[in-house]
């Protein structure tokens, strides 16, 4: 397999991943997540797992995810910790809410929560892009974090983004993934404006059960960079389909 992938060779090799229908799970590989539909992707392209701020395919960036019928699906542009004030356990620790969790009912502390660049969400968080980099996190009009985007935005400036559908139990080892759908997304816009139209968001998903709140690490995702699948048009000059 080429080192560098011309849009030749993307295309052609798409088609041959469609060609195989339900792709399984390979032993070894499960995780419950949409990370587990960029693995199989990866894998069937021939590159390992890169969470690097560099591009798979060469000149381009990878990315899968499952196709959700009658579902707002949002794409994670990249993962990224806040770069000066609070850290995102800081904030946990300060505004995380109890809640039961949907699988067996037991306690547990939790943030989840999209936060948008042109209102306050429902916690009182709100995004505010500062300069040409920077963008800060509020709760209400306390500031509390800053984000720097410049690494970031180096992941999308070439992104080639596969959808699949699934077949089998969700988020188990015996789910299959069948790629049907693919975009080249490219030629970005400027990210704090999509940020402060509220086409780009930002995710924070921290929990943990009650009983360690304060004892222990929460379990954090990491902070997501996320933009919703129909508003892409909001950050990329060009989406053109290619599956």
């Amino acid at each position: 397999m080429a080192d560098i992938w011309t849009k030749g060779a993307v295309i052609e090799r798409l088609k041959e991943i469609n060609s195989k229908g339900f792709i399984p799970v390979p032993q070894g590989m499960f995780r419950a997540d949409d990370g587990i539909v960029g693995q199989i992707l990866e894998r069937e392209f021939g590159v390992a797992e890169n969470n690097l701020h560099l591009a798979d395919l060469g000149t381009y960036e990878l990315k899968g995810m499952r196709k959700k019928k009658g579902k707002t699906s949002k794409l994670t542009l990249f993962h990224q910790t806040s770069t000066s004030g609070m850290t995102p356990r800081q904030i946990f620790d300060r505004i995380s809410y109890e809640k039961p969790s949907n699988r067996d009912g037991s306690l547990k502390r939790k943030l989840f929560t999209t936060i948008y660049g042109n209102k306050f969400n429902r916690l009182g968080f709100t995004l505010r892009a500062q300069g040409v980099s920077e963008v800060c996190l509020y709760h209400e009009e306390e500031y509390l974090a800053t984000w720097d985007l410049t690494g970031g935005k180096g992941k999308i400036n070439q992104v080639l983004f596969v959808l699949a559908e699934t077949q089998g139990p969700a988020n188990s080892k015996y789910e299959q993934f069948h790629f049907i759908e693919a975009y080249i997304l490219s030629s970005p816009k400027n990210i704090y404006d999509a940020i402060s139209s509220g086409a780009v968001v930002m995710e924070l998903c921290i929990d943990q059960p009650t009983n360690e709140f304060g004892k222990k690490a929460p379990h954090d995702r990491g902070p997501h960079i996320r933009i919703p699948v129909k508003k892409l048009s909001a950050l990329f000059e060009s989406v053109e389909r290619v599956l």
